[in-house]
């Protein structure tokens, strides 16, 4: 672990340098102590370096660099500020030789890390990739620069890898930064990335070692002031994620706070928001969880191309409109979310959970069958409330067999990582009857006692689900047709009498009155044909 930058002793000999007119003293403790100093102490790095003849350092790309960085600091005004000094920085090293310049690579890294934290990812992408072009066949660069360099590019990929939603790409970079941290990363560049890896862990369903990555990331933040900057924020949501989760709610409370103060004016910010609304979701407050997500979506619109925290605030607004009973507004928003490798958001479950709640078992069903043809691809975090819900379709349905080999699979993957959430996925009558069910199979203590709190806390909830029998699917596409009770009749080989008969249970099981509120509902719900 590295140790504190005392900004007592570098600020101590800077002025000792300084009272004896070594200049040249001065400047050489800041540009070893700059990058660390500026992430901890950024006001304190400027206070430093104003207290410099400007002519001795405004051309020096590392002092500049840091100065530009150090607008991540706790103690720092965020936004564009750093973006100055950085253009300030390259107009220096353009006045020089590119190619006897290593320097240039503190400013590249310093403007894609700036250029990040305003969600201009292509051009922070940009320059991540002229740093590793820098030392290519012929180059200049020493071994030690070449690890560094290294390390630090490589952080940074994993980082923008991560708001990409490229969750594998993002793993293997930041295992690989991090495992070149000791010598080559600030105590700063180490928590951001720990951080990060942690997002990435929750994703893969490790929660254990995500939970202790963002321990890890906070306690190496302890007694500094980067637990309260944009490094850190990363972990703070981590830690978060893993204790909604979990349903933490003790915790929960404790925990945001501090992430909405690390993650203001950075690039980590809307996702706290999203993470914000999750907690909502969870505490019923759903109002509150829609503004929540209102908040993400203003600070994504200066964003460029990355759409993963977006597509995860458009998933959560989904979720809470299906809560709120609002399904055709529910389905309109998961029609605009993409799929990603792996599905690590995965809307297909939501929108599986849409059409359970309002009976189309056979819609719910074959929404899940991209998913499960994945298999082992698919991301273990949403699989497991692709199984849950599987097994209360099946449920539903009849094929009780299915049911609990789903069931099954799914309260093993719950037992082994702790986490709760697929649970409210299901509705809370058949979610009882299913927890009832399993009980019944003499399940292992664990899985029993977790059952045995399932039951307690759904008893008295009524099943509500009536399925949408297939005539009554046929019924409503021909309905969709505009046909009449005769055509409906004649196309279906049905006596008028059956029709209405079915159009009587297809209004009531979709809570509408009228034929054109019947199509309404049905678009809203993908139904139909």
């Amino acid at each position: 672990m590295s140790q504190p930058v005392s900004v007592a002793d570098v600020r101590r000999t800077v002025e000792s340098a300084l009272a004896r007119d070594d200049v040249d003293a001065a400047l050489a403790t800041l540009r070893t102590h700059g990058r660390a100093l500026a992430a901890e102490q950024g006001a304190a790095l400027r206070t430093l370096v104003a207290q410099l003849p400007e002519e001795a350092w405004h051309e020096d790309a590392r002092i500049a660099s840091a100065m530009g960085a150090s607008y991540r600091s706790a103690d720092s005004p965020r936004g564009s500020a750093a973006i100055g000094y950085l253009h300030a920085a390259e107009a220096g090293l353009a006045t020089r030789d590119r190619d006897a310049d290593p320097d240039r690579v503190a400013v590249w890294l310093a403007h894609a890390a700036a250029l990040r934290a305003l969600g201009r990812l292509g051009a922070a992408s940009d320059y991540v990739q002229r740093t590793r072009d820098l030392d290519g066949p012929g180059g200049i660069l020493s071994v030690p620069l070449r690890v560094e360099l290294g390390a630090r590019t490589t952080l940074q990929s994993g980082l923008i890898d991560l708001q990409y939603g490229r969750l594998d790409e993002a793993r293997a970079h930041l295992r690989f930064a991090l495992g070149l941290a000791e010598g080559n990363l600030t105590r700063a560049e180490q928590v951001e990335g720990l951080g990060g890896l942690a997002i990435v862990d929750y994703f893969f369903a490790e929660l254990d070692s995500a939970e202790r990555l963002a321990e890890e990331a906070l306690e190496l933040a302890a007694e500094t002031t980067l637990g309260a900057s944009p490094f850190a924020a990363p972990a703070h949501a981590a830690r978060l994620l893993v204790a909604i989760e979990r349903h933490d709610l003790a915790n929960v409370s404790d925990w945001q706070e501090p992430l909405r103060v690390a993650a203001a004016h950075s690039e980590w910010e809307p996702l706290a928001f999203v993470i914000a609304a999750y907690v909502c979701l969870v505490e019923e407050r759903y109002a509150q969880g829609l503004d929540e997500i209102h908040r993400a979506s203003q600070l994504f619109r200066g964003w460029d191309g990355a759409r993963f925290a977006r597509d995860a605030g458009d998933l959560m607004r989904a979720s809470i409109l299906i809560a709120l009973d609002h399904p055709e507004e529910a389905w309109q928003v998961l029609r605009g979310i993409a799929a990603y490798p792996h599905h690590p958001l995965c809307p297909n479950r939501v929108t599986a959970q849409l059409r359970l709640r309002h009976g189309d078992l056979a819609g719910a069903a074959s929404v899940l069958a991209a998913c499960e043809a994945l298999g082992d691809d698919h991301s273990a975090r949403t699989l497991v409330d692709v199984r849950m819900l599987r097994g209360a379709i099946e449920f539903e349905r009849g094929d009780l067999p299915l049911s609990d080999i789903s069931v099954d699979r799914a309260l093993a993957t719950m037992i082994r990582t702790g986490s709760r959430a697929p649970l409210r996925a299901i509705p809370a009558g058949t979610l009882a009857a299913i927890a009832s069910r399993a009980l019944a199979r003499e399940p292992e203590p664990a899985t029993r006692e977790l059952l045995e709190r399932v039951v307690e806390s759904t008893q008295g909830s009524d099943r509500l689900i009536e399925p949408l029998s297939q005539r009554e699917l046929l019924v409503l596409a021909e309905v969709e047709k505009g046909s009449t009770v005769a055509g409906i009749a004649a196309a279906l080989f049905i006596s008028p009498n059956t029709v209405k008969t079915h159009l009587r249970r297809l209004y009531r099981k979709l809570g509408v009155a009228t034929r054109s509120d019947a199509i309404r509902k049905a678009k809203s719900l993908g139904l139909g044909r």
